[in-house]
């Protein structure tokens, strides 16, 4: 497994059900290049083994940046 299959795991079911499937790959592949970015180091532990302590951190991470892209979406179609 990828450092971004790994990380893209750990994202909640239900903000990847809101992205349609053709821009799904693109939008994971995108947030974790950004997380590579900002997190160097917590995502280096992606690609062996992390432990639970930085999966933790690593889900609030990605998690927090799906949520906020949702509510960017939700926003602009009022």
């Amino acid at each position: 497994m990828t450092a971004n299959e790994k990380i893209t795991a750990l994202v909640k079911p239900e903000y990847l059900n809101k992205i349609p499937k053709i821009f799904r790959k693109h939008a994971t592949e995108n947030t974790c290049k950004l997380i590579a970015k900002e997190h160097p180091d917590l995502y280096k532990a992606f690609e062996e083994e992390a432990s639970a302590e930085e999966k933790e951190e690593m889900k609030k991470i990605v998690n927090g940046i799906f949520e906020e892209r949702m509510k960017n979406i939700k926003c602009c179609k009022k």
